[in-house]
C-alpha cells in the first residue's frame, strides 16, 4: 500500500486585483469563498500593508506562502512600484507564475465575458480612475493593462484555468466552485494512489508488451513528419478488435517519455465521443481556455496556435466513437477544417500530434481518408489519419522479450527459467490483450518485485 498522499488543498489564496476599480468584485469573492468556506482565507492587498514594511516584499511573501492564487483583471493597471518596471498586480502575477512553473497549478485567471455586464461595470470602473490622470499617464495605463492581459491569455493558454462571468453574482459562484473542484481533484487522486494494489502493473508497461510493430510505425512516421517542415498537425490511428489493449496503449503513449521529452501530453476524451461540438469543447477545455458560446474550429485554433508557440501539444483521444461514421465525421468535420484554420494562424515551431483510439478494428477497405504510416515522407498527406499496424495478440515470445526489458525499465530482474514460466502462463489458452494483462497481475511477480 503506497503511503498517504500529500494533499496540498487551497486555504489560503492570494487574489490579485487593481484596488479602486475592481473593489466592489474582489470583495464579493472574498466574503463569498470564506463564508461558505470556513477554512479558507483570501488576502486583499490592504491585508498585510504592514508599517515598516516594504508591500513588494510583504506582497511576494504572501503570494509564495499562499496555496492557490486568483487573477481579477480588469481594464486598469495600476500602481507601478517605485524602482519597478512593472504594476504590483503584473508583479504577483509574475511572482505565481515563478511559484508554481509549467504543468497543472492552483492558478485561476477570472475575466469578464465580452459584452457581459461585469465587463461594462469594470470599463466604467477604470474610466473613472483615468478620468482623474493626466491625458498621457491614462493612455499609458490603458497600453499597459492591454499588454498585460495579452501575456496573461497567452500564458493561460499553455493547459492554465481561465473563468468567464457575466456579473458579479456568476463570479462569486465561479471562484468558489474553482476552489472546491481543486480541491475535489486532489482527493480523488490521492483516493486513487490509496486504492491501488502493490501487484498491480501500471497500464503503460502492459501497453508496451508485443507492440513493436506499432511503436517502430510510429517512429518512423513520427521522423518523417518532423522532416516536413512544412507541416504542423499529424494524426494517428490506434485500432484493432475489442478489448485488444487500446486503453493500455492509450496510456503507454501518454507516459511515453523518451518520445515527448518534456511536453506534458492531454490524455482523455469528451462526455458524448460521438459529437464534434463535444470534441471542440473538451480540446478547448483541455487547453485552458473553455469555450462560453458555440463550439467553433477557428477559435480552437486560435487556442491551439497560442499554445504551439510555446511548443509541441500532443493529445490522445481515448474513443473516438462508436457510430459506424466515426472515422469519417472526424476527418471531415474536425480534421481537415482544423488543418485548415492552422494553416492560417502562426503556430510558431510547435507541430500537433492527434492520437485517436479506435476500439474496433479498421474497415477493409480502409474509408477515404485513413491510409498506413509508412516511412514515406514524400507521399503522407497529412490532412489523412495514419493508421498504425493493427492491435493484435500477444504472443509468448513477445511476453519473454517484455519480461526481459523490464530490468531496465522497472528495476525488476527474473531469470530466463522464470521468464518462461510467467510468458508460458500468462498466453495459455490464448493471446488476447485483456486475459494476458489479467494473468501477468495474477501471477504475482510485480507484486513480489516491488
Amino acid at each position: 500500500m503506497p503511503p498517504d498522499a500529500d494533499i496540498a488543498e487551497i486555504s489560503t489564496i492570494f487574489l490579485s486585483a487593481t484596488a479602486k476599480d475592481c473593489k466592489a468584485y474582489r470583495e464579493s469573492v472574498r466574503d463569498f469563498v470564506q463564508s461558505n468556506l470556513p477554512a479558507a482565507k483570501i488576502y486583499l492587498q490592504e491585508d498585510w500593508a504592514e508599517g515598516g514594511h516594504f508591500v513588494v516584499d510583504v506582497c511576494k511573501a504572501r503570494v509564495i506562502e499562499s496555496d492557490g492564487y486568483f487573477g481579477l483583471f480588469g481594464f486598469r493597471y495600476g500602481w507601478i512600484p517605485p524602482g519597478f518596471q512593472y504594476s504590483i498586480t503584473e508583479l504577483e502575477f509574475r511572482w505565481a507564475e515563478a511559484k508554481w512553473g509549467k504543468g497543472e497549478a492552483p492558478v485561476f485567471i477570472l475575466l469578464p465575458e465580452a459584452g457581459s455586464p461585469a465587463e461594462a461595470h469594470l470599463r466604467e470602473a477604470a474610466k473613472a480612475q483615468t478620468e482623474l490622470e493626466p491625458p498621457d499617464l491614462a493612455a499609458l495605463d490603458d497600453a499597459n493593462q492591454t499588454r498585460f492581459l495579452q501575456t496573461v491569455k497567452a500564458w493561460a493558454a499553455d493547459g492554465r484555468i481561465m473563468v468567464f462571468y457575466r456579473d458579479r453574482l456568476e463570479l462569486m459562484g465561479k471562484a468558489l466552485s474553482s476552489i472546491q473542484n481543486w480541491n475535489l481533484t486532489l482527493l480523488r487522486q490521492a483516493l486513487a494512489g490509496r486504492r491501488q494494489a502493490s501487484g498491480d502493473i501500471p497500464l503503460a508497461e502492459l501497453g508496451r508488451i508485443g507492440r513493436d510493430a506499432q511503436r517502430t510505425a510510429l517512429v518512423d512516421a513520427l521522423e518523417d513528419f518532423r522532416a516536413n517542415r512544412g507541416e504542423r498537425a499529424a494524426a494517428f490511428l490506434v485500432h484493432g478488435p475489442e478489448n485488444h489493449g487500446q486503453r493500455e496503449f492509450a496510456e503507454f503513449l501518454n507516459a511515453w517519455d523518451d518520445e515527448w521529452e518534456d511536453a506534458q501530453p492531454i490524455c482523455g476524451q469528451p462526455a458524448d465521443t460521438d459529437s464534434t461540438d463535444a470534441l471542440i469543447r473538451w480540446t478547448c477545455g483541455q487547453l485552458g481556455t473553455p469555450m462560453i458560446d458555440r463550439a467553433a474550429i477557428p477559435e480552437l485554433a486560435q487556442t491551439l496556435a497560442a499554445r504551439l508557440r510555446r511548443g509541441p501539444v500532443i493529445i490522445i483521444l481515448r474513443s473516438i466513437g462508436h457510430r459506424q461514421e466515426r472515422l469519417t465525421r472526424f476527418i471531415e468535420g474536425f480534421w481537415c477544417p482544423l488543418r485548415k484554420a492552422l494553416a492560417a494562424q502562426d503556430c510558431g515551431g510547435g507541430r500537433l500530434y492527434w492520437f485517436l483510439i479506435d476500439h474496433c478494428p479498421l474497415p477493409q477497405p480502409a474509408p477515404e481518408g485513413v491510409t498506413a504510416a509508412e516511412a514515406d515522407a514524400g507521399t503522407a498527406d497529412y490532412d489523412d489519419l495514419l493508421a498504425l499496424p493493427a492491435l493484435g495478440d500477444i504472443s509468448a515470445g513477445q511476453v519473454r522479450k517484455w519480461l526481459k526489458e523490464l530490468r531496465k525499465s522497472a528495476g525488476i530482474t527474473l531469470d530466463e527459467p522464470r521468464r518462461d514460466e510467467i510468458a508460458a502462463l500468462a498466453t495459455t489458452p490464448d493471446g488476447n490483450p485483456s486475459d494476458v494483462y489479467n494473468r501477468l497481475t495474477l501471477n504475482g511477480f510485480w507484486a513480489s518485485a516491488s
